[in-house]
């Protein structure tokens, strides 16, 4: 971890300089956010709940009206199983596999308090 001087105390860890910085202060509303994002999802999948539970086709609200379907579930194929199975070559399935572009992935924690 990054540190810098300060005059007369140990060193400060990145975390403690950005502390209170306009970077710091976005960390926290993201977290914010997310939390009540959290609560909005569990209070939907709640209701959600409740209504498809009554067993109606459709139900008309003021504002909005929710309807209900049975759905399939998803075909998935495992193209590499069938090449194995076909016993294709290694060489054969890396040469028509490809590979998905990359992303960067950020992992957002709560602190803990310190008494």
């Amino acid at each position: 971890m990054k540190t810098a001087q300060h005059t007369n105390t140990a060193p400060l860890t990145v975390p403690q300089i950005l502390a209170g910085s306009p970077l710091a202060e976005k960390v926290d509303h993201l977290g914010i956010l997310r939390a009540r994002i959290d609560i909005l999802t569990k209070q939907a999948e709640e209701l959600r709940t409740e209504l498809e539970d009554a067993g109606l086709p459709s139900i008309e609200g003021t504002l909005y009206r929710a309807t209900f379907a049975d759905v399939a579930g998803a075909s998935r194929i495992n193209w590499q199983a069938i090449a194995k199975k076909l016993k294709a070559s290694p060489q054969l399935i890396r040469a028509n596999t490809t590979q998905g572009e990359g992303y960067s992935r950020m992992t957002l924690t709560a602190k803990t308090a310190k008494h």
